[in-house]
């Protein structure tokens, strides 16, 4: 069949009015965060929050910095592959990564109580987005991606032959409307029926593809403070940079015919961030190595720029050949903000014989307290006024809710120079069994949704070994991490309880394997 592949040319190309395109899921993914950072925090599971003295502590709890007596350099790389991923749209299943490159610079005070105060600054990448999805001939039970299309327009009381009505519909409906995905059927007086508007496809099975990819670079600039070898304070100032891509190809076949309905998407999402990270470790007993650490972090506060471009091509069986109607469209950049929650992590730490360290700890974050707001913009679409996007917050607290973190990891000097690591990670999941993408929304998030697919992400575990090794000045460490996690895959959702039947999820592996390399000199 025809198909046509979404590019960034057809990205940059023209597009509609400016709108607003943002969702909980999108939120969602602004929230999560990638267990990277140095192969030796890795290989400790991240577990380091009391420990200390390790680059990537800034990320956590800064205060960490304040343990260095000597200054710090180390530069990470890694590898990441998907066992169950695809090569799509040029995007291979494994990918090679710059992760990490930061330095510590230790100044000696030796006050009466202050005795250093250390500098730090450190790149790391906080998520990597690379990630795939793909099934192939699911059941649909007759339901079709264009049942949501006939609801969206339903739902928002548009005709979308005469474009009147009170209200708009998302940019996919409008594609599929000009593709002939749905049908509007009229009256004797050439009126939209009120009662059967719009008539959608029948579908036998679907095919679903999409990629993501791209990464959430994180810089943190930090100071340390020791304070008589018992109190250890520390704050870092956070920027990140968000460069977010995801496509899609969703195909239905009807019984029968080889040819089908096509849907493709790209979106785009850039921006930047910043937030504000303070914390302490405290050493109760003064001759104890025992320690207990705390860290608060500020929301991240992101300015990003979205757009997105939609094509769908629909078959006609009609005559002895089958033909395809056609149509697309795109969303211009289009600006807004986002707002994370707060997140909250205790940690406590010994070190047994100078030859075990071992650090445990736990965190955590509200998720439904994330917001969305637009620059000169009232939600008049549900209540209040201002920018903040009121009818998505509702969504967020029905659907996310607060994540638990727990890390635990340790370090063992096996021989002069060189050391075992292990860890592990429990990250909850991120939202409720129920959650899923609401296009009925009475807000601007939904005017110009730009797909209909969803994942509902579940838990993840990550288990992580490691090796290191010191000689002088010179470190180098490995780390190996495992990361499992499931998702279930909606393709769309019905709205119309009077199609009598919704499309179920299908489970889908998001299993991937890091392997990471840090080098790095104590000067």
């Amino acid at each position: 069949m025809k198909a046509k592949a979404i590019s960034a040319a057809l990205l940059l190309s023209f597009f509609v009015a400016p709108v607003q395109a943002q969702d909980i899921y999108k939120v969602q993914a602004l929230t999560d965060q990638d267990l990277n950072g140095t192969a030796r925090f890795v290989g400790m599971g991240g577990a380091m929050n009391a420990l200390g003295a390790d680059l990537s502590t800034m990320a956590t709890n800064p205060a960490a910095i304040g343990l260095y007596r000597r200054n710090d350099f180390a530069v990470t790389g890694s590898f990441t592959s998907q066992p169950n991923g695809e090569s799509f749209l040029d995007i291979d299943k494994s990918r090679a990564s710059f992760d990490q490159a930061g330095l510590v610079f230790k100044t000696n005070v030796d006050g009466n109580s202050l005795k250093f105060v250390n500098f730090g600054f450190n790149y790391q990448k906080r998520r990597n987005f690379k990630n795939f999805v793909g099934l192939d001939n699911v059941p649909t039970f007759g339901l079709s991606q264009t049942y949501t299309m006939a609801d969206m327009a339903y739902y928002r009381g548009v005709d979308l032959q005469t474009e009147q009505g009170y209200n708009s519909v998302p940019l996919f409906t409008g594609v599929g409307y000009d593709a002939g995905a749905i049908l509007a059927n009229r009256d004797a007086s050439g009126n939209l029926d009120p009662n059967d508007p719009y008539t959608p496809l029948a579908a036998d099975t679907y095919t679903l593809k999409r990629a993501q990819w791209g990464g959430l670079s994180q810089f943190d600039f930090s100071i340390g403070l020791n304070f008589d070898e018992q109190i250890y304070a520390g704050v870092a100032f956070g920027l990140y940079d968000l460069n977010f891509h995801s496509a899609v190809d969703y195909l239905e076949f009807q019984h029968g015919y080889s040819e089908g309905y096509l849907f493709q998407n790209e979106e785009k999402l850039t921006g930047t961030g910043f937030d504000v990270k303070a914390g302490v470790i405290l050493r109760p007993i003064a001759e104890s190595p025992f320690r207990i650490g705390l860290a608060i972090h500020t929301p991240t506060w992101y300015d990003l720029t979205y757009e997105s471009y939609n094509f769908a091509s629909v078959p006609d069986y009609s005559g002895s050949q089958v033909t395809f109607t056609e149509a697309s469209d795109g969303i211009q950049p289009y600006d807004y903000k986002v707002r994370t929650p707060w997140k909250f992590s205790l940690a406590a730490a010994t070190t047994i014989a100078n030859k075990v360290a071992i650090d445990a700890e736990y965190e955590y974050s509200d998720l439904s307290t994330c917001s969305v707001s637009y620059p000169d913009y009232d939600d008049w679409y549900s209540y209040g006024s201002g920018n903040r996007d009121y009818s998505l917050k509702d969504e967020m607290k029905a659907c996310l809710k607060g994540q638990s973190t727990f890390r635990i990891g340790a370090e063992a000097n096996v021989a002069p120079g060189f050391f075992v690591r292990a860890g592990y990670n429990y990250v909850s999941a991120p939202m409720k069994d129920d959650a899923y993408l609401n296009l009925l929304v009475d807000g601007q998030s939904s005017n110009y949704a730009s797909g209909t697919d969803f994942v509902n992400l579940g838990a993840i575990n990550r288990f992580t070994v490691g090796l290191g090794y010191r000689h002088k000045a010179f470190f180098a460490d490995l780390a190996y991490q495992y990361q499992q996690q499931e998702g279930t895959v909606y393709a769309f959702r019905v709205y119309d309880d009077a199609w009598g039947q919704n499309l179920a999820g299908k489970k889908f592996d998001l299993n991937r394997n890091n392997f990471m390399l840090t080098l790095g000199f104590k000067f």
